[in-house]
């Protein structure tokens, strides 16, 4: 499916309202810009491959690219005898946006990293650096993928369990005085797929009475908290069905434990615990026109993993996921500011790919940087384009001069301390 995205989402882009873009790039200025908004930065050499071979042979050879992923980065590392922390992580990361051939992979995979977040300065994770590698590996792997697989790769990953307080999230008990975490219920929600208020097609706020309506209320936030139940570590020893001390003090590895791989754990999908979770009661999910389920209720019952998967297909379904996920892309690629025009073409792609596929990433990312607003210099009065940030800046000043170390190591750590 995804080696024939390129062409149908052009046809289909193109289909929806607004003129095919002559052949381009003309000039170097265009290519050098196509190239600050998809990659890393622009190379001499790459403006003039770009202008050779045109932008759809481009993404082809794009999507056709090896993927640059961090674990093995650190593999390699600790194969020499290097002991491996979160600064070399921080090396895998500056090598796959300096070096790596796949350059628009890495940059939608570092867009989703600021929309899909976690963060090493938090608890357990800290610890992790392997974790948090291949937590930024999954989004390297989905950049062009589809969204709603992401979702649950990203919700299942043991560094977003562990860093929005979904893993080890128990069913109510009232004796304990425990009640399920409502932290990664309102995330999803909020920061991965829905926002806080509804959405027309175009990004704009519905309205009534000129006040923006909410997306969802306590009781939604309540029903997806008790969905995410009863994720643990995989591969945990279990005894009829998994004792209450096997449940607190799982190994995340090979048992026995500790022995060399002890920390396999964080590189697995979080396992379910049925035993763990809630099932007594419905829980109301996201409500919407079209909603699979009936007034977004889930029925009382079920198992966790296919609890889990009507969830995530509800929040996956809304309206607003399109708008809003598009908005987000642009923001980071293209446009801080860009017209509800431009968002509304971007969110169509993604609601249809051409082939009748909703969640399509690399269709999306692909309306993303060739829409007319994308592709035309924006102007002062526009209110349009994006000041680079501070990050961006570095690796594109690199790039342009070929920035190399001696040993291959890229060692600037910590970057926001500089």
């Amino acid at each position: 499916m995804l080696s024939a995205w390129p062409a149908l989402a052009q046809d289909f882009l193109f289909s929806s309202g607004f003129d095919e873009p002559p052949e381009g790039p003309h000039t170097a200025a265009e290519a050098a810009r196509f190239l600050t908004q998809a990659t890393f930065g622009p190379t001499f050499e790459e403006i003039e491959h770009l202008r050779s071979i045109g932008y759809n042979a481009w993404f082809a050879e794009q999507l056709a690219a090896p993927s640059t992923l961090h674990l093995p980065y650190l593999y390699n590392l600790q194969s020499q005898g290097i002991e491996v922390y979160q600064n070399a992580r921080q090396e895998a990361w500056w090598n796959g946006a300096l070096a790596g051939q796949d350059q628009l992979r890495q940059r939608v995979a570092y867009a989703l990293s600021q929309i899909l977040v976690v963060s090493d300065q938090s608890g357990a994770i800290e610890g992790t650096p392997k974790g948090m590698a291949h937590y930024y590996d999954l989004l390297v792997a989905q950049a062009f993928g589809n969204y709603r697989q992401l979702l649950e790769d990203v919700t299942l990953h043991p560094v977003m369990g562990n860093y929005l307080s979904m893993f080890k999230n128990q069913k109510p008990d009232p004796v304990e005085n425990i009640r399920p975490d409502e932290n990664y219920a309102r995330e999803i929600m909020q920061l991965f797929s829905v926002g806080l208020i509804q959405l027309n097609a175009d990004g704009t706020p519905v309205l009534v009475n000129g006040l923006p309506v909410p997306s969802y209320d306590q009781t939604t936030i309540r029903g997806f908290a008790h969905v995410f139940t009863g994720w643990n570590w995989a591969n945990c020893p279990r005894t009829n069905g998994g004792q209450p001390w096997e449940w607190q003090w799982c190994p995340i590895g090979p048992v026995p434990w500790p022995e060399p791989g002890w920390d396999i754990g964080w590189e697995l999908p979080m396992q379910e615990w049925e035993s763990y979770h809630a099932v007594d009661d419905t829980k109301q999910l996201l409500s919407y026109p079209g909603v699979s389920l009936p007034g977004g209720v889930l029925p009382a019952g079920g198992l966790a993993r296919g609890n889990l998967e009507l969830a995530l297909d509800n929040v996956f379904g809304h309206p607003n996921v399109g708008p809003f996920l598009s908005y987000r892309l642009i923001q980071r690629m293209v446009s801080s500011n860009p017209s509800p025009q431009y968002v509304g073409r971007v969110a169509a792609v993604f609601n249809n790919n051409g082939q009748g596929v909703r969640g399509d990433l690399g269709a999306t990312v692909r309306a993303v940087l060739m829409d007319p607003e994308a592709r035309q210099l924006a102007t002062p009065a526009s209110g349009r384009g994006k000041l680079r940030e501070p990050l961006l800046r570095v690796t594109q000043a690199w790039r342009a001069l070929h920035a190399s170390t001696g040993d291959g190591r890229y060692r600037a750590w910590n970057p926001e301390y500089s």
